[in-house]
């Protein structure tokens, strides 16, 4: 009877242990099939893009069509290792059967960052006439290799350097420095002699200042317009000019 029921309990135990299992393995599915926003449950097709450079893509990338996932690479291959060919990578993408992509689409590959994951996007073009079928073969958009820029970017800085150091060119830029020191100072120096002018405007003197600060002025200004609303008749006087002639002789031109 011990021995039964010694029995009976690892039986039990190994039921438990089994549950256990399979509800580990179908909460790990459910995940997955969560995370990846492609559900392959509905159904994908297959397309192959051509490259000279896929920059680190990889199996299981993610695809992009309009920023959004819509599959993955299956698996990348290698063609044309014999001698005097060209190679050529074939990226084979799997995409969710409902997603249907345009003929003339941009097939080319990106980052997240400068260093970050690969993944392959797909821009479709500005006018839709027709989609890929499965199966279908297209060009992809040459990649730029990493070390191609870092070079480029290094050899612009080695020439920036040596353009730095030309001896005329140090020449210049000390001139260019020059100047524009003594274009800050002239500018100081102007706004230091508008800061004394307008001290002085403030303080009644000059002109401007005269007619903005003295009260004596604008008395008068107030009195004339006064004088010419009760007397506008002296608008149109004018003085008479005097009829007798100059009783000193002119001499002509020619000392006559």
């Amino acid at each position: 009877m011990r021995r039964k029921a010694l029995g009976i309990r690892r039986y039990l135990l190994e039921i438990k242990v089994g549950v256990f299992m399979l509800g580990a393995l179908a909460i790990v599915f459910i995940a997955a099939v969560s995370i990846r926003e492609v559900s392959f449950l509905g159904g994908s097709y297959l397309l192959k893009a051509k490259f000279n450079f896929t920059e680190g893509l990889k199996s299981s990338s993610p695809v992009r069509f309009c920023g959004v996932d819509v599959g993955e690479v299956k698996k990348l291959e290698v063609v044309g290792n014999e001698k005097n060919s060209v190679p050529i990578v074939y990226v084979y993408l799997k995409i969710a059967k409902n997603v249907k992509i345009p003929k003339d689409s941009q097939f080319f590959i990106n980052s997240l960052s400068l260093f970050g994951e690969k993944y392959l996007e797909i821009i479709p073009p500005k006018k839709v006439e027709a989609f890929l079928k499965e199966g279908e073969s297209v060009q992809g958009m040459p990649a730029v290799p990493l070390f191609e820029i870092l070079s480029a970017f290094h050899k612009t800085m080695a020439k920036l350097d040596g353009f730095i150091k030309d001896a005329e060119m140090q020449e210049s830029l000390k001139d260019i420095v020059l100047n524009v020191k003594g274009v800050t100072e002239n500018v100081e120096r102007l706004t230091g002699d508008f800061e004394i002018i307008m001290q002085g405007v403030k303080k009644g003197k000059g002109t401007l200042g005269k007619f903005l600060y003295d009260d004596s002025v604008y008395t008068k200004t107030e009195q004339l317009i006064d004088e010419l609303k009760a007397n506008p008749w002296k608008l149109l006087h004018k003085p008479k000019q005097s009829s007798k002639k100059s009783a000193t002789p002119t001499k002509s031109n020619f000392g006559f």
